[in-house]
């Protein structure tokens, strides 16, 4: 459907809008003024905690914080369960020699 179709009441609610459009002026300075805030906003100092959270929360960090954290807890349950093998190894052969070690 084109949009150059004109409908009746077209011309009538363009003059309508462009009637109602304010026409004052802005003071003498306002542009300046507007910018000063603005540069006065970018200045604000970030604390620390501020400044960590907006390094950590970029998205190509999470995901390397994330890699780290689930390979040390991997790596953590690796090194718990070798150590809980072994002792139930160690376990099982003492028993295997004196049979009432597992009653202790």
């Amino acid at each position: 459907m084109s949009e150059d179709i004109k409908r009746p009441g077209d011309e009538e609610l363009g003059r309508l809008l462009r009637s109602a459009r304010p026409m004052g002026e802005l003071p003498s300075g306002f542009e300046n003024a507007v910018w000063r805030r603005i540069e006065r906003g970018e200045q604000a100092s970030m604390g620390l905690v501020e400044r960590l959270a907006g390094w950590f929360l970029t998205p190509r960090l999470a995901t390397a914080a994330l890699a780290v954290v689930v390979l040390v807890a991997a790596g953590a349950g690796a090194v718990h369960g070798m150590r809980t093998g072994e002792r139930e190894a160690r376990d099982r052969y003492v028993a295997s020699v004196d049979p009432s070690y597992l009653r202790h």
